[in-house]
């Protein structure tokens, strides 16, 4: 079995430069604003990562969720930034993507 991981944030008094710099960290560690369905490729709404990690790299759910929480601390002290961060890790899951109008 694989986790999912979704991972959001807000970024206080940013530049615009400052969210490509962040989404190349999080690529880096096997984030993406894109989804693969069944179908298509989808887009995460604005400050919206997520990725699946294989279960034999972590042992438990939280041990992950610390990894990331450090990794998300650690790039935004890397660029001076502030701001808040929500992380979500489960093993048995399912996601849509859709919009509203």
């Amino acid at each position: 079995m694989s986790f999912f991981v979704t991972i959001t944030f807000d970024l206080n008094c940013a530049e615009p430069s400052d969210y490509p710099k962040v989404q190349n960290e999080l690529d880096d560690i096997d984030l993406s604003k894109y989804l693969t369905g069944k179908r298509k490729e989808v887009q995460l709404p604005a400050n919206t990562y997520a990725a699946e990690f294989d279960d034999d790299d972590f042992d438990k759910s939280a041990e992950l969720r610390d990894y990331l929480v450090s990794e998300i601390k650690r790039i935004f002290k890397s660029y001076s930034l502030a701001g808040k961060y929500f992380v979500n890790v489960g093993k048995q899951w399912a996601w849509k993507v859709g919009n509203v109008s």
